[in-house]
C-alpha cells in the first residue's frame, strides 16, 4: 500500500516506470498473451484473453492489434525473425530443417539433447537481488559483479551458494528497454544485508531442467533462445507439465585468472512446472 494520492502515486509511478500505472498493467497482459499464443498453440484465442484479464475477445483482440500491429489471430506469430541469430547462419539452420523434414519425420529439436532434459526439485530460497533494465545481452555481467562482490565483502558466498538469474521477460515481445533481469543470490539465516540491496522469495518448487556441456556466455544470448523456445514449443505439450512463470537460469561466477574481473556464466536454464 502507498502513503501517496492517487495523482501523486500516478506521477512518481510514470515517472519512475515510464508509463502510466493503467499503460504497465495493460502492456504486462498483453506481453502475457503473446506469450501464450506463441507457446501455446493449442488454447482458443478467446480462453487466453480471458486468461490473461480482458473483458472480451473483442476488446483484447483491439488492443493486441493497436500494441502488437499484428492480429492475435495467426499474423503475429509471423512477426518473429528469430532477431538473435546472423543472418547467414539462420538461413543455414533453415535449409538444414527443410532438408531434415524431407528426409525424416522432423521432431523440433535442434538445440536440445533430450537425454539430457531433467524434471528436478529445487529448494524454496530466500534470495538477495539487483534488477537490471535493459537489454539481456549487454550489462547485465555488471550487475552481477555488483550483487557478487557486495555478497562476497559480508561473508555470503560459499562453494554451495545458489545464483539464480531470472528473466522478466521474453525479448521477442517485451521492448528491449523494458526488458528486466534479476541477479539473485541465496542467503540463508538472519543474515542483515543492508540497505542497498532488494531481497524476495524464490518459490522453488519442481523445475524442468537443461543443463549445458559447456557454460554459456551472456553475449551468446543465441543460444538461450532456442533452447528455450524448444522447451516451451516442443518439449512442454508432450510432457503432460505446464509452465508456472519466468524461467531462471543456474549460474556460475568465478575469477578470471590474474585480473579482477569476473567470469559469468549460465551452466542450466529450468521453468517451473506443474502438472496439467
Amino acid at each position: 500500500m502507498s502513503a501517496y494520492s492517487p495523482s501523486h502515486f500516478h506521477r512518481v509511478f510514470a515517472e519512475i516506470v515510464g508509463e502510466t500505472p493503467a499503460d504497465y498493467v495493460k502492456r504486462l497482459r498483453l506481453e502475457r498473451a503473446a506469450h501464450f499464443l506463441i507457446y501455446e498453440p493449442h488454447m482458443p484465442v478467446t480462453e487466453i484473453a480471458m486468461y490473461c484479464g480482458f473483458s472480451s475477445l473483442s476488446y483484447f483482440t483491439y488492443s493486441f492489434t493497436e500494441y502488437f500491429k499484428h492480429s492475435p489471430k495467426g499474423a503475429y506469430l509471423k512477426r518473429f525473425p528469430r532477431e538473435y541469430l546472423h543472418s547467414k547462419k539462420s538461413k543455414q539452420q533453415s535449409r538444414k530443417q527443410k532438408e531434415s523434414e524431407q528426409e525424416s519425420d522432423y521432431t523440433g529439436f535442434q538445440w536440445l539433447d533430450l537425454t539430457k532434459v531433467q524434471t528436478v526439485v529445487l529448494e524454496e530460497q530466500t534470495v538477495m537481488f539487483a534488477r537490471h533494465l535493459g537489454p539481456y545481452t549487454q550489462g547485465i555481467t555488471d550487475t552481477w559483479e555488483n550483487v557478487f562482490r557486495y555478497a562476497k565483502a559480508r561473508d555470503l558466498i560459499s562453494k554451495d551458494t545458489m545464483m539464480l538469474g531470472v528473466p522478466c521477460n521474453n525479448p521477442y515481445i517485451t521492448p528491449v528497454d523494458k526488458c528486466r533481469y534479476d541477479c539473485c543470490i541465496a542467503v540463508t539465516g538472519d543474515i542483515d544485508i543492508g540497505h542497498e540491496m532488494d531481497t524476495a522469495s524464490f518459490k522453488g518448487g519442481k523445475h524442468v531442467l537443461y543443463p549445458f556441456e559447456e557454460a554459456i556466455e551472456y553475449n551468446r544470448r543465441d543460444l538461450l533462445i532456442e533452447c528455450y523456445s524448444e522447451l516451451y514449443s516442443f518439449w512442454l505439450p508432450r510432457s503432460g507439465y505446464r509452465y508456472l512463470g519466468n524461467p531462471v537460469e543456474l549460474i556460475s561466477i568465478a575469477s578470471k585468472p590474474g585480473t579482477l574481473d569476473l567470469d559469468c556464466r549460465i551452466t542450466a536454464i529450468a521453468l517451473a512446472i506443474e502438472p496439467k
